[in-house]
């Protein structure tokens, strides 16, 4: 094994809008909120990278008038939700100490993935990395490993990838990468010594 790729939300950074919403709304706004915004089309367009933030929150203010200041709230401060996971962090610095290249792959939206690189050094250990809203194509979907691949000419078989999403591994593994299915908070350093990396 040689190279090592992460996914972003609920593996490097935590990204749990719910416990957001709750410091900021009431019980049935929180719902609401999750359904409008979360849950939306638009959302998984700003993944695709066919829309920009400005574009989410002129689209779904339209369709949602009765929520229009809280829509614009959450989408202006959303990057506030994702907070570093300390100890997944930690364990992508001792990888890169033991001679592994690092590698990002994710299902992000163009504005904010900027705003995280900006926000955060630990990004600077990674060699390389493919986001969806630059590539215009998202996971599971094949083409984005394929991307990932072929740009930093890695051989699947040398490869691990790391993601909260189970369909995500699965759509890696049919291309020869091995995986880890890593659900949120789930034991890092221990499934990496189940397979003898650590």
């Amino acid at each position: 094994m040689k190279n090592i790729i992460f996914d972003i939300g609920n593996i490097l950074l935590s990204f749990q809008p719910e416990l957001y919403l709750e410091k900021h709304f009431s019980p049935p706004q929180m719902g609401d909120l999750m359904m409008i915004i979360f849950a939306s089309d638009e959302w998984v367009e700003l993944d695709m990278g066919t829309m920009m933030i400005q574009d989410a929150i002129d689209s779904l203010t339209l369709k949602h008038p009765h929520y229009h200041d809280e829509i614009i709230s959450v989408l202006e401060n959303w990057t506030q939700m994702l907070i570093p996971i300390t100890e997944n962090v930690e364990i992508a610095y001792e990888l890169k100490k033991k001679g592994y290249h690092l590698y990002l792959l994710s299902n992000f939206h163009k504005e904010a993935i900027q705003t995280m690189y900006q926000q955060y050094d630990f990004f600077d250990i990674f060699e390389g990395g493919v986001i969806s809203a630059e590539e215009k194509v998202v996971k599971p979907d094949e083409e984005i490993y394929t991307i990932l691949l072929e740009r930093y000419h890695l051989n699947p078989e040398e490869s691990l990838f790391i993601d909260d999403s189970l369909a995500n591994i699965k759509a890696g593994n049919r291309l020869g990468i091995q995986g880890i299915h890593l659900p949120y908070l789930a034991n890092l350093k221990e499934e990496l010594k189940k397979i003898g990396l650590l």
